[in-house]
């Protein structure tokens, strides 16, 4: 749903505004942004166990058998985290959610703390954006079966 939207939003851009470089620049670039969405939406999957959220990915030959996606380029490590260590999440923008955006303790503890610039003001956790790739519903569903923290409206954490 989010690659159709910018793809569509590209495309109107390139044919609503007249023929010129920025509208052609604008519109095009939107529509590569929109084939990468695409191709992460084919590529990746979210998974839920019974005791963590994990990304893995689509293995190539097979399309049905799931991988480790490797470590994450940001922090290093697995991209898997403990329900028990969300400190919140949230969609934004909540009607029509782009990213999501989860907030965790779990990468603090393999790092040491040691990157004081990951870290935000409440020290110890770090937080983490992902395109919404994936049926929101469902995704909301499961962090909250699994009594993962939410970012409520008065902008606190809470189950």
């Amino acid at each position: 749903k989010l690659a159709f939207t910018f793809g569509g939003i590209g495309a109107l851009i390139i044919a609503a505004i007249p023929a010129s470089i920025l509208a052609i620049t604008a519109g095009g670039l939107i529509l590569l942004f929109s084939s990468f969405l695409a191709v992460q939406t084919a590529r990746v999957r979210f998974v839920f166990d019974e005791t963590s959220f994990e990304l893995k990915t689509v293995e190539r030959r097979s399309r049905e058998i799931l991988v480790e996606s490797g470590e994450n380029v940001i922090v290093g490590g697995a991209n898997r985290w403990a329900y028990d260590t969300f400190v919140e999440w949230k969609f934004i923008p909540t009607q029509f959610p782009i990213l999501v955006y989860f907030k965790e303790t779990q990468t603090s503890e393999k790092l040491g703390n040691k990157d004081s610039l990951s870290f935000d003001d409440r020290g110890g956790t770090q937080g983490h954006f992902f395109p919404a790739i994936c049926n929101t519903k469902q995704l909301e569903e499961q962090f909250e079966i699994r009594g993962c923290a939410k970012l409520s409206k008065d902008n606190t954490a809470g189950k």
